[in-house]
């Protein structure tokens, strides 16, 4: 990892510009549906499949500031927004969401739903996930940090996403890892109480998500394999994605995370590939 930043305190002014950036990014969210169509079709797909290291990992001897964190967790919003923007409507982010100097997209293809149900949950996650990106984006400039560009993206790393059973395997392992990669930066947010809370807010968010997707895996019977030995993919037997003997879910942090979306198969010292082709902006890039 590169020097790390100092965190500043921030006085009541700053926290007041964040809580008004929040409120204009956040604004008009819709609800989640709660109905469900019981068309579809099986499919296994390898969307982010993998063996990651599941015990502890040895990383540099460094602690990530709270802007390092949030540009991380940015990282991983262009690469979710990206991808349910792609899916919905064929293109992507707006310019006014990627930075100065963004990175390619490619891979990314528009689906034609059947299910109506399948339609509804992935416009409404894409236009969280742009939600995400602006919020995430607003909030590091307004505590003083410079919100890292969209870095190159690879939206077909994992294999193609052309149907409803496709997407629902591919989304249902994003919303997995997301979920895992906010709780595992948690801890570095310490510092400062808005940006927990606010990293907290969009945690529930991305866990809804988690759990709807994971019912539309057994309700439309689509397989979604694990994207690493963490992952508990979701059946009768086992809906939930939980720890057999503590019932918490699995964390995840950034080194795990990366082997994941870099394709790595568990490998530390990663610096690029799969979904990241020349990797991630920021401070946090290596596996």
């Amino acid at each position: 990892m590169s020097e790390l930043m100092n965190v500043e305190t921030h006085g009541e002014g700053e926290m007041t510009h964040i809580a008004d950036a929040r409120t204009s990014v956040l604004r008009g969210r819709r609800g989640f549906m709660t109905t469900l169509g019981l068309a579809g079709a099986a499919v296994g797909v390898g969307a982010m499949s993998g063996c990651s290291n599941d015990g502890p990992i040895v990383l540099p001897n460094t602690t990530p500031t709270v802007l390092d964190v949030l540009n991380f967790a940015l990282n991983l919003e262009y690469l979710e927004a990206s991808f349910y923007l792609y899916v919905t409507t064929g293109a992507g982010l707006p310019a006014a969401d990627i930075g100065g100097s963004p990175g390619a997209v490619t891979g990314g293809a528009k689906v034609n739903f059947t299910n109506p149900v399948v339609a509804s949950i992935a416009d409404q996650l894409a236009k969280h996930e742009q939600q995400h990106v602006e919020f995430l984006r607003a909030t590091i400039s307004a505590v003083g940090g410079t919100p890292v560009d969209m870095p190159a993206l690879n939206l077909a790393a994992g294999g193609p996403v052309n149907n409803d059973a496709t997407f629902v395997a591919a989304a249902r392992q994003l919303e997995t890892v997301g979920v895992s990669a906010y709780i595992g930066g948690a801890q570095y947010l310490v510092s400062s109480v808005p940006a927990l809370n606010y990293a907290a807010q969009i945690l529930d968010t991305e866990s809804q998500h988690d759990g709807f997707m994971r019912e539309l895996c057994i309700v439309l019977g689509v397989a979604s394999p694990a994207v690493d030995g963490q992952d508990h993919p979701p059946t009768l037997a086992k809906i939930f994605d939980t720890d057999p003997v503590t019932g918490l879910n699995p964390v995840r942090n950034t080194s795990q995370v990366l082997q994941i979306v870099y394709g790595a198969g568990g490998s530390l010292g990663v610096t690029k590939g799969g979904f990241f082709p020349n990797g991630l902006n920021g401070a946090i890039t290596i596996s």
